[in-house]
């Protein structure tokens, strides 16, 4: 055990140096000019810094640049000697945290390994193929305009079901009822909530957070809820699934119905404390907006009518899925278990 918690500990300090390594050193890699700040001076709304050149043809020479400055810092960064920024036309362009980024990434993957092994591993590896699909989708749409987005989204879905299910589980008996019954239960309450969109024709929902878009907002927006409702949707699934496996399996004598009210209620478990995280991740996003307008005189209703509108149908879309996956669920459960029989 000791030699265990030796080991977390030297792959721990192997991380910090790694990502200390990267921050200090990495910036010869760059073609973006990198300054070191050497001193910072606040006038105004304006810093006005010294710092060194740290890549290109004009390496270690001294350079005046400037930034924006608030006090409360919500478009600007507070730089203080030692940063690292990306500058150009002798203005900071942004502060460099790679290395900060790296370290953060390493210390994910190291808790990831330490808790779940293998399967650790392979779930680190589907989220950077999930993310870099993602990246690669936006891309694609952004040179490509007459593509929908909508069904772009649905394809990736897809994908990102298939994934994470064959990549972290492998292929096994019922990996199929799993991706099935996580695609029906993630475009059944996309669609729950498309409809209802469709037949209220959007009233109540406030898209001016959306308003510097250059695309229509609409589809990116019901791409954005696509995308939202299959993580809590996944989940569930696999939860209730799997649990259901490995109650058959370590009880040979358990009886169909037993199982399906061992499913309902895992299900009813779990879809209460998946919708209260749905509700936090999604509605602590807008605390400091919801803070910026109630300390500018707008009324809590106006405040929360303006930034929760869209929220609401986002928590509701990931809701219905959590709901709707335990009996979708339990029905490919039980349309597997008759196809073995």
């Amino acid at each position: 055990m000791k030699r265990k918690y030796g080991v977390i500990l030297l792959l721990s300090i192997f991380c910090l140096l790694v990502g200390w390594g990267i921050q200090k050193f990495s910036a010869t890699f760059y073609t973006i000019p990198i300054a070191k700040v050497e001193q910072v001076e606040i006038k105004g709304n304006e810093q006005q810094i010294q710092a060194v050149v740290k890549n290109g043809e004009n390496k270690g020479e001294q350079v005046s640049l400037t930034s924006s400055y608030r006090e409360n810092e919500i478009d600007s960064v507070k730089l203080q000697k030692g940063d690292q920024v990306f500058f150009q036309k002798r203005k900071v362009v942004e502060k460099k945290r790679d290395g900060f980024v790296a370290f953060l990434v390493l210390l994910l993957f190291l808790c990831l390994v330490i808790v779940g092994g293998k399967n650790g591993v392979t779930t680190f590896v589907s989220v950077a193929i999930n993310t870099m699909m993602l990246f690669l989708m936006v891309t694609w749409y952004r040179h490509h305009q007459g593509v929908p987005l909508l069904m772009l989204t649905a394809i990736y879905v897809l994908f990102s079901i298939a994934i994470t299910l064959f990549l972290i589980e492998g292929i096994q008996k019922n990996s199929g009822s799993k991706f099935l019954a996580s695609a029906v239960t993630v475009f059944l309450s996309f669609g729950i909530c498309y409809l209802a969109m469709s037949f209220f024709h959007d009233k109540g929902l406030r898209f001016e957070e959306m308003g510097g878009l250059t695309r229509p907002y609409r589809p990116i927006y019901l791409s954005g809820l696509l995308i939202g409702a299959t993580g809590a949707t996944l989940d569930t699934v696999v939860t209730v699934l799997s649990t259901l496996e490995e109650i058959e399996e370590r009880n040979n004598r358990v009886t169909f119905r037993q199982l399906i009210a061992s499913g309902k209620k895992v299900g009813k478990d779990i879809g209460t404390t998946m919708i209260n995280v749905l509700i936090c991740s999604y509605f602590s996003s807008t605390i400091p907006m919801f803070m910026v307008y109630l300390l500018n005189g707008w009324l809590f209703s106006q405040t929360a009518n303006h930034l929760l509108s869209l929220e609401v149908i986002r928590v509701l879309c990931g809701s219905f899925g959590i709901l709707l996956s335990i009996p979708v669920s339990l029905f490919f459960f039980q349309l597997n278990r008759r196809r073995e029989k």
